[in-house]
């Protein structure tokens, strides 16, 4: 698809955050090749407008630079979600196993139907399979309404747990669940009517990725959940729902292998690919029900590969390095914290690596003597602790600041610690999907000194450490995302964490999702609108400066341009 624009366009009538290093506000710009020809007042630009010149009147709606999400999952959940049967706004029973029964019909016997979790993903605080009329998710013989020769699973999604899924009869009998099997196997319970016979409904760590659970796990290698062949339409089925939410470029630094980098290597060649992407590869292996730490011959082949990928000019795809993972999240008790806390179920917890120690500074070292771009993905206090160490150790043999190595994540964290990263000039990309969905969470477990050190935006922009955001696992709202990061909110209870550590302004919360994730991304023509910048840029129905910020998540996007062309359009604004 050509990303450019045969026609110049001119926009007026708008208020325009720049998102510059002014702050500047426009009134019109200038659209020429794809790229922003003249922005500022409408007398300034409207005469170098040609009488073929496009004329798009915004009437009063405000415009921004195209959002950027650091931390996306983008190709993940859409090549996931792609083929699965879609009920998460059902309301019963009935409705689920309608659904379900239409795609029997296209599907050859035997073959696995498998559908969406029901509610809002990825926290289901707000809706969930609780909200269903029977308060439950249907079990094995409603499911049998559907079909008895295919094979049914409701999938549990993470990071939420206890989660439930639900199998038909013909589901459990190929997992080698009966009346036989425990009702517990380690954190999976497997309920049972009054005869004894399961009932289709499993509880517990069930989700189908970072489950935590042997069993778990166990029971998600039977399931082929991942499909190769929809990589590429799951992606770009999510971009376009992406360009909805006005965002135009991703940074995919996070849980990438080179099978599934190459889905946008695919829609780059083809011509397809109208997202700005940048990716990084994961050094290790982890999360998925089959992952089990990767040899070392293969640990450094695949470095060694990533290593001689390097894309840093393409104006559409880039791959910039490596990423590794260290501990993990507050709900699979794997977030490292000095102090131990009580996991879901109740049981002590140290949190957990994903990485071993040797291997983590095997990348460090690699990525530096290769003066690479490395993300290093962080929760706890602890795990800052470890990670900081190893960072400075590795310093004072290479030049580590000129790297300007990612920080991703960091969900608690102290002040000392920004400090210490920041002298290593490292940036950061966080989600406040974290403090919406674990925030409530981490209280509770924790105990309220954790409050504090909870996302502090302000600790980081005091430190000018370029901060980007992402939506990561949701609310998949990238105004929302913008709106929580001026609440921080608890999806759970609704408690407001905006201390003095956290709150920030407007335009900073703007910033990190333009400006300042170009910064992250270290991508020079985007971020902001400025003569020769990209024109990537969105037109929205509501001020996002000045408007209630609780309205914010309903910002609703009008236009969105990727490269100078309209790639989401509603159609309520008109060029001539």
């Amino acid at each position: 698809m050509d990303t450019g624009n045969d026609q110049d366009l001119l926009i007026y009538g708008a208020r325009i955050y720049a998102m510059d290093p002014h702050d500047s506000i426009a009134e019109a710009l200038l659209v020429s090749t794809g790229k922003i020809a003249a922005i500022g007042s409408r007398k300034e630009v409207e005469p170098l407008a040609s009488r073929a010149t496009r004329r798009l009147d915004a009437q009063g709606a405000s415009i921004v630079p195209g959002l950027l999400d650091t931390h996306p999952h983008l190709l993940h959940y859409g090549s996931l979600e792609e083929p699965l049967v879609k009920i998460w706004d059902c309301r019963n029973h009935d409705e689920i196993v309608d659904r379900i029964a239409q795609r029997v019909t296209v599907e050859a016997e035997g073959a696995w139907i498998q559908a969406t979790p029901v509610g809002e993903p990825h926290f289901f605080h707000r809706r969930s399979y609780k909200d269903l009329a029977e308060g439950l998710l249907p079990d094995r013989w409603s499911l049998d309404k559907a079909s008895t020769k295919h094979p049914i699973v409701i999938q549990a999604w993470g990071p939420v747990r206890p989660s439930c899924m639900s199998f038909n009869s013909l589901a459990l009998s190929k997992l080698g669940i009966d009346r036989q099997s425990p009702d517990r196997i380690g954190n999976v319970w497997i309920e049972k009517n009054t005869n004894g016979e399961p009932t289709g409904r499993i509880t517990g760590s069930v989700t189908n990725y970072y489950c935590y659970d042997p069993y778990g796990e166990l029971l998600w290698r039977d399931i082929p959940f991942l499909k190769r062949e929809c990589l590429v339409p799951g992606t770009e089925t999510a971009i376009e729902l992406f360009h909805r939410q006005g965002v135009t470029g991703v940074y995919e630094n996070h849980m990438m292998d080179r099978v599934l980098i190459d889905a946008y290597r695919t829609l780059r060649k083809e011509g397809r690919l109208t997202m700005r992407v940048l990716a990084s590869q994961e050094a290790e292996s982890y999360g998925m029900p089959w992952s089990k730490p990767r040899e070392m011959q293969d640990f450094i082949h695949r470095l060694e590969n990533a290593a001689a990928s390097i894309e840093l000019e393409d104006p559409l795809f880039r791959f910039n390095g490596v990423s590794l993972m260290w501990d993990g999240y507050c709900y699979g008790g794997a977030q490292m914290m000095r102090a131990p806390y009580l996991n879901v179920y109740g049981c002590i917890t140290h949190g957990q690596r994903h990485i071993s120690p040797e291997k983590a500074e095997y990348v460090m070292r690699f990525a530096a003597a290769r003066k690479l771009r490395l993300n290093i993905l962080s929760m706890g206090t602890q795990s800052h602790d470890e990670i900081l160490d190893m960072v400075e150790r590795v310093a004072g043999e290479y030049d580590i600041p000129p790297l300007n190595w990612v920080l991703v994540h960091a969900t608690t964290i102290e002040a000392e610690q920004v400090k210490r990263f920041k002298n290593l000039n490292f940036c950061h990309t966080t989600s406040m999907a974290f403090c919406w969905g674990e925030g409530e969470l981490m209280r509770r477990s924790m105990g309220s000194k954790v409050l504090p050190d909870i996302i502090p935006l302000r600790r980081f922009f005091d430190a000018k450490m370029p901060v980007g955001g992402g939506t990561d696992w949701g609310p998949k709202n990238a105004w929302e995302q913008l709106q929580l990061s001026l609440t921080h909110e608890f999806g759970e209870s609704g408690y407001r964490n905006a201390g003095p550590n956290q709150t920030i302004s407007r335009l900073e919360a703007l910033a990190m999702m333009t400006r300042d994730a170009a910064r992250v991304m270290r991508w020079d023509d985007i971020g902001y609108l400025a003569p020769d910048m990209q024109a990537d840029l969105v037109v929205v129905d509501q001020d996002p400066v000045t408007c209630p910020v609780d309205d914010l998540k309903k910002t609703r996007v009008l236009q969105t341009l990727f490269g100078g062309k309209a790639v989401h359009d509603t159609g309520a604004l008109v060029a001539h």
